[in-house]
């Protein structure tokens, strides 16, 4: 989660503006097929798309600022306003009135653009309004970015955006806010438990990463004492690829995941794309691998 400065910009590591820079670059190739689609200059031969979407389930501050340098950067709002070919139309959610307020002055800089805001809870707002009313024709296209703060995205909501077969969601899953949830030494509580299934849609798998401990353990007096489970160090690829295998379960394609690491190496989210198009997991797994080579050159 980032934190927030002074005037209410949110601070962001240099994990988030590579995590930023991933998404320009889809967007970029996302636009220019999706342009294509309708006119003529697609391997149909003729236009089918009537109007293509971009949709920000967490708006964020419009311009952060970066944490090492007193430098602001463009987020995720600017970067797809920025994109050409344009899209038809921009949806921004955000729980904060601070931030959509700073979403709705960029129509002075976009007056070209049909910018639309929406102020609340984004599992609400794309279940209850966004989805029935957007997403269900067939001649439309969307692309939803949800970077959370933490698990704040309902497995839910990421079914039923599946379910329109009309988006591409980028997603950006927390494995930090995960592993965090888990004790080392006993099982979850029932509302942990209760949360990770709301989150990631089944919690079968918290069971591989407890071990039972052996049927009687001494004390140091030789007395038996009370056994106790012990959790295994949880590594961050394996929980990246379990939720991405949970993805594969309602999307034809999942790209692979990407890790988005601190400056200790600590990984903190899992960046993915899902979608129902193979085109698009190309593309994006070109994008993550040019992003981890260069990440190798500069490490």
């Amino acid at each position: 989660m980032s934190r927030r400065g002074s005037e209410g910009e949110d601070i962001i590591g240099r994990w988030s503006e590579g995590k930023l820079d991933l998404l320009a670059q889809y967007l970029q190739a996302y636009s220019t097929i999706m342009s294509n689609q309708k006119t003529s200059n697609n391997p149909t031969g003729k236009p089918w798309l009537r109007a293509y979407y971009y949709i920000d389930a967490f708006a964020g501050s419009v311009k952060p600022v970066a944490k090492d340098e007193q430098r602001y950067i463009d987020g995720s709002p600017l970067r797809a306003l920025q994109t050409e070919p344009r899209f038809d139309g921009y949806w921004f959610i955000d729980v904060s009135p601070q931030r959509i307020e700073r979403v709705e002055r960029l129509r002075e800089d976009f007056p070209d653009c049909i910018i639309e805001t929406r102020l609340g809870d984004c599992n609400d707002v794309l279940r209850n309004d966004i989805i029935p009313k957007v997403l269900r024709s067939p001649k439309q296209r969307t692309f939803v970015f949800l970077d959370p703060y933490g698990l704040q995205v309902d497995w839910e909501t990421v079914r039923e955006l599946a379910n329109t077969r009309t988006c591409d969601i980028f997603i950006n899953f927390s494995v930090m806010g995960v592993t965090r949830l888990l004790p080392r030494d006993q099982n979850p509580e029932p509302e942990v438990v209760e949360q990770l299934s709301k989150v990631m849609g089944s919690t079968n798998w918290i069971t591989q990463i407890y071990r039972e401990p052996p049927a009687t353990q001494l004390d140091l007096f030789g007395n038996p004492s009370e056994p106790s489970l012990s959790r295994d160090t949880i590594r961050s690829e394996w929980l990246a690829s379990l939720y991405t295998n949970q993805l594969r379960e309602l999307f034809r394609y999942v790209s692979r995941p990407v890790l988005m690491k601190n400056s200790t190496n600590s990984a903190l989210y899992a960046l993915c794309l899902a979608s129902h198009n193979e085109t698009a997991i190309r593309i994006t797994n070109d994008i993550f691998n040019r992003y981890d080579q260069l990440r190798v050159l500069g490490s």
